[in-house]
């Protein structure tokens, strides 16, 4: 059986966050582990989201913009194979490419 993924989220912070200077945030769960990482700059998020993931393989760092969506995505080992019917959906729409 195929080691679970973890996923890494790198995301704005909320406002009040914000305004004590932390603009950024990291966030995971490896194993029953929640982790929340607060960081100045996206960069910052970003690399320690990486350095996570190669630590925790099979692992996804997901990238979001300011407003929400996804930037871009870093994968690391092997993944999980996705169901037929997930490959090519977005989130909150059915199906997907079979």
């Amino acid at each position: 059986m195929a080691a679970k993924q973890t996923i890494y989220h790198v995301s704005p912070s909320g406002e009040r966050a914000a305004a004590a200077g932390v603009k950024w945030q990291v966030e995971g769960r490896e194993g029953r582990r929640l982790l929340h990482e607060p960081h100045r700059t996206q960069q910052d998020a970003i690399d320690a989201a990486r350095r996570h993931a190669r630590q925790h393989q099979p692992a996804q760092v997901i990238v979001h913009a300011l407003d929400g969506h996804i930037r871009s995505a870093y994968t690391y080992g092997e993944t999980p194979a996705m169901p037929p019917g997930e490959r090519g959906r977005k989130a909150g729409e059915q199906g997907g490419i079979s």
